[in-house]
C-alpha cells in the first residue's frame, strides 16, 4: 500500500475548509494509506523521520512568510529523502508572486507585464490607463484593485503597511501589473508532463476578480494552453500545481498565477481523480528510482 503524508496546518480555521478530507478521500479511493500532520512531531528528534512514499505539502502563503511549522515539516521530510509532490523550492517559488514572475520571465513564459513598485520612479503604463495593484503574498483574490498613478498606488500600499503593523496578514512587496481587460481566467491542474481539463472561472462583467470554484465552462484545453500550463509548473520546479491562465480578448494566453498548495472542487470527482492519480504515479516513479541499483563510485586516486 502506498503511504502518503499530507502536510496541512493544525489551524482549526483551515482544517475546516475540507481540503485535507478531499485529498484523503481521493487518495484512499486509490487504495492509499494517508496520514495528516501540521508540525514536526517531538518524537522525530529522537526517532528520526518516518519513511513515506510521498508527501503532499499544503503550505499556505502566510505560513511560508512566517516560516511556519508546515514549512519546517516539509523541509524535514525533503532533507531526509521523502519525495514531495511539490518540492520546498516550488512551494516557496509559488508563494511569492514577485518571485514567481521573475522565474517565469527568466524562462520566457508569457505573462502580463509586471513591475515591483519599489523599483519605479515613473508610471510604467500609459498615461491615464490603469494598472492592477496586488500584493506579492496573500491569496490571489485579496487586496487587488485598479490604480491610475504611482501616488494612488503608494497611498494604498501605505495602508497595507499600517495593517501589517497592527498584526494583519503580511502582504509582501507591492506589484503593478498590466491590466488585461475582460479576460477569461482558466484554472488547470498541471504537472510538467500533463494537465487536467480546463476549468473556466466565473467572472461578472467588469469585475477584476473571478469567483473561486464556479466554472461555467469545462473543456479539454487546446494544445497551446496545455503546454503553457505545463511550462508554468516546470519553470517553478513543481510536480503538481493549480495554475491560472488568462485568455485575453486578442487571444493571447498569459500565465497569471501558480499555487503549489492548492485545493480542488470537492463536488467534482474528476478533479479529485486527476490529482490523486498524478500523486500516486509520482510516488511510484520515486519508489522506482529508490529501488534502482546504486552506481558504483570510483575511488579517488591518492598520491
Amino acid at each position: 500500500m502506498v503511504r502518503f503524508l499530507l502536510v496541512h496546518t493544525d489551524d482549526p480555521h483551515y482544517r475546516s475548509t475540507g481540503y485535507g478530507e478531499a485529498w484523503t478521500r481521493a487518495l484512499q479511493e486509490r487504495g492509499c494509506d494517508v496520514e495528516m500532520l501540521g508540525h514536526v512531531p517531538a518524537a522525530w528528534a529522537t526517532d528520526g523521520v518516518p519513511a513515506y512514499d510521498l508527501a503532499i505539502s499544503h503550505v499556505l502563503v502566510e505560513e511560508v512568510v512566517a516560516y511556519a511549522p508546515t514549512l519546517k515539516l516539509a523541509s524535514a521530510l525533503e532533507a531526509t529523502g521523502t519525495p514531495l509532490l511539490n518540492p520546498v523550492q516550488a512551494i516557496v517559488a509559488s508563494s511569492d508572486k514577485l518571485l514567481t514572475h521573475a522565474i517565469w520571465a527568466s524562462h520566457g513564459v508569457p505573462q502580463p507585464a509586471t513591475w515591483d513598485i519599489e523599483a519605479l520612479d515613473d508610471w510604467p503604463g500609459r498615461a491615464g490607463e490603469p494598472l492592477v495593484l496586488k500584493p506579492s503574498h496573500c491569496d490571489g483574490a485579496r487586496h487587488i484593485g485598479l490604480v491610475r498613478s504611482l501616488d494612488e498606488a503608494r497611498e494604498i500600499v501605505a495602508g497595507w503597511r499600517e495593517d501589517e503593523a497592527r498584526g494583519c496578514e503580511r502582504r509582501g512587496p507591492a506589484l503593478l501589473q498590466e491590466w488585461v481587460e475582460e479576460p477569461a481566467c482558466v484554472r488547470i491542474f498541471a504537472s510538467p508532463h500533463e494537465c487536467s481539463l480546463a476549468y473556466e472561472k466565473h467572472r461578472d462583467p467588469g469585475d477584476l476578480v473571478t469567483s473561486g470554484t464556479v466554472y461555467p465552462r469545462v473543456y479539454e484545453p487546446p494544445r497551446e494552453m496545455a503546454e503553457l500550463a505545463q511550462r508554468m509548473v516546470a519553470a517553478l520546479g513543481g510536480g503538481l500545481m493549480g495554475v491560472d491562465v488568462l485568455i485575453a480578448q486578442d487571444d493571447r494566453l498569459l500565465a497569471l498565477e501558480a499555487n503549489g498548495p492548492f485545493g480542488f472542487d470537492v463536488t467534482d470527482p474528476e478533479q479529485g481523480r486527476f490529482v490523486a492519480r498524478v500523486a500516486v504515479e509520482t510516488a511510484e516513479r520515486a519508489a522506482g528510482g529508490r529501488l534502482a541499483p546504486t552506481p558504483t563510485l570510483r575511488r579517488l586516486a591518492t598520491r
